[in-house]
């Protein structure tokens, strides 16, 4: 979509993990053919993910979604077509440098996020599967050195750190003291409850600050944007969007905030062609 081109007559965002994918991360048929319908009525429709560059490019490719993308959880937002990052948060290079060491010293795994790569030690090699969501792109270095190497000085997107939950709890803590007001940072557990993570966004970052402006850059009011959505990142756009949808699975603090309740679930797929479906009826 061009940025020149007429404003659309809606924006929807759509989350991927929980959302678009399925628990197999399959699309559903009838979700495809929804945002393809969508698109030809004239509705712009974008993803809005955790995910890096390189993980949501093939979806929005294989679906020909050519509105900007919203990934890293609002850190960028990204041309459809060529994967060039219109729009940028980034860690400052020194916190990064910080909170990576910061992540080495209490005994975690770490994982730095580029706009499209991860990056780990060895260590960090028989967990690659957890952080799979994001990016296919992973780099295992053959020393820490070389990992420290290979990040060099390109804008660092998130950063991941796997241990123990109360070394998780300790470097949380520390982060918090020393880069409270650049980072933004939760402790989570990952995978299985005895994998605890703690991730650390650029400060500001956000799927709904993203929302805003994407949809200024498409020349589309507020209250004509919408937002499908299951989980905590997609509170942000939830509240920034003019409608918000919620799939079924998605926890009880994310479903209050939502204005719409979809019935289908990450397991059945169908989430996103309930929520455009309800949309049509409304414009009419």
């Amino acid at each position: 979509m061009s940025l020149g081109a007429s404003p659309p007559r809606l924006l929807v965002a759509v989350d991927m993990d929980g959302t678009l994918l399925r628990d197999d991360k399959t699309i559903a048929d009838i979700d495809a053919s929804a945002i393809a319908d969508a698109r030809a009525a004239g509705v712009a429709v974008t993803l809005a993910t955790g995910r890096l560059t390189s993980g949501a490019l093939p979806t929005a490719r294989a679906l020909s979604i050519d509105t900007p993308l919203i990934c890293a959880d609002g850190g960028l937002i990204v041309d459809a077509v060529t994967g060039k990052a219109l729009r940028r948060i980034s860690i400052e290079h020194d916190v990064a440098t910080s909170a990576i060491a910061a992540i080495q010293e209490h005994a975690l795994i770490p994982f730095v996020f580029l706009e499209e790569t991860i990056h780990t030690t060895p260590d960090g090699g028989a967990f690659t599967r957890l952080v799979r969501t994001w990016s296919e792109d992973i780099v295992v270095h053959a020393s820490d050195q070389a990992f420290h190497d290979g990040r060099g000085t390109k804008p660092v997107a998130l950063t991941v750190g796997l241990g123990r939950e109360e070394d998780v709890q300790l470097c949380a803590e520390r982060l918090a003291r020393e880069h409270g007001k650049a980072l933004d940072t939760v402790v989570f557990a990952f995978g299985r409850s005895d994998n605890w993570a703690i991730r650390s966004l650029p400060a500001g970052c956000d799927k709904g600050l993203a929302l805003r402006e994407l949809a200024a850059l498409l020349d589309v009011h507020l209250e004509r944007t919408a937002a499908v959505g299951d989980w905590l990142n997609d509170l942000g756009m939830f509240r920034m969007a003019g409608r918000s949808f919620v799939m079924g699975q998605a926890p009880e603090e994310v479903k209050r905030v939502a204005s719409d309740r979809l019935e289908a679930t990450s397991a059945t797929g169908g989430g996103v062609a309930e929520a455009l479906g309800l949309l049509r009826a409304s414009l009419g």
